[in-house]
Parts: structure tokens; C-alpha cells; sequence
């Protein structure tokens, strides 16, 4: 059994309070286990701190689910779960045991101290991917109905038509 999660933020998404949107994903062998997207409860003053908040709100639901499969006497992998994330100074951050960016993160320290000791621990590792692989990308921002499909499809999720649905013709005839 594998878990896998994708954590991605939109800085600063909305007009009037600038407060950013946090949206991940937790597939459970290879499927959609869980999803969430919410307005953050602060501004946040650079990406990688939006990105951070995201990280610290999916962690800490990936130990839940952790405890909840365990409970159930199911095994996990004893590897660590991996969680992706397509901003490095997030990444970077996360993974660095140096305090050298504690000047500019020292708002969230608490935060910070939290993801490190779970990195630490082996029960996440925190890995980048490339913005157009990031399957949590629809969950902050419109996306094309090519992205969005490519997003459901590695989810397994089927694109039903509905009844009267209209498909839009896109070549010239």
C-alpha cells in the first residue's frame, strides 16, 4: 500500500485580502484518498511561506491518515510518504537542517520546527516536481480541460458526459 500527496498554493489569490489558496492531494495506491482546498488564514509575504502553510496543513492530515491506516491493522510501507511540491525554497527550507533562512521564516517557526521533525522522523519526504506534472494545481486555480483531464485521469477518475452535454468543436471546418 502506497500514499503519495501533492501540496500547491496560489500566492496572494485573492483581490481583496491577498490571502492565498492552499489545495492538496493524497492518493492512496494511486487513487484519490483525500483532497482539500482552502483560503489560508493569513497573508503570507513570499510563496515559499504560502507554499510552507500548505505543507504543514497536509502533514499534519497525512498523520492522521497514518494513524487511521494503522488502526485499521493495515500495513504501510515503513518508507516515508512521499509529498510533492513545486516551490525549491519550500523544499529547501523543509529539508535543510541550517537556520540560515529563520530570519525571513521567523513568523512560522513553529511550522518549520513541526515538517523538519517529521522529516526527520522518516515519515514524509518532501520532493520537487515540475509545476506542469503537479496534479494539485486545479485545486488553487482554473486550469485548461487538458490539464484538468490529465489530473483526473492519474487519479483513475473517469470524465463522464452528462446527459445534453455539449462538446465544444475546436477545429475549423
Amino acid at each position: 500500500m502506497t500514499l503519495q500527496s501533492y501540496s500547491d498554493t496560489n500566492w496572494g489569490n485573492c483581490r481583496q485580502t491577498k490571502w492565498s489558496i492552499t489545495g492538496f492531494v493524497i492518493t492512496f495506491n494511486d487513487c484519490l484518498a483525500i483532497w482539500k482546498t482552502r483560503k489560508q488564514l493569513t497573508v503570507s509575504l513570499s510563496t515559499a511561506e504560502a507554499e510552507y502553510k500548505a505543507l504543514t496543513d497536509l502533514t499534519t492530515e497525512l498523520l492522521w491518515l497514518r494513524k487511521f491506516i494503522e488502526q485499521l491493522s493495515l500495513s504501510l510501507i515503513n518508507s516515508p510518504i512521499d509529498v510533492f511540491n513545486d516551490n525549491q525554497a519550500c523544499i529547501n527550507t523543509a529539508n535543510s537542517d541550517s537556520n540560515s533562512n529563520n530570519r525571513k521564516m521567523k513568523h512560522v517557526v513553529i511550522q518549520l520546527h513541526f515538517i523538519r521533525k517529521v522529516i526527520n522522523q522518516k515519515k514524509i519526504q518532501v520532493t520537487y516536481v515540475p509545476t506542469h506534472d503537479m496534479l494539485a494545481d486545479f485545486m488553487t486555480k482554473s486550469v485548461s480541460r487538458t490539464s484538468l483531464r490529465r489530473c483526473l485521469g492519474a487519479f483513475h477518475i473517469l470524465c463522464l458526459r452528462a446527459r445534453g452535454d455539449v462538446e465544444i468543436n475546436t477545429t475549423d471546418e
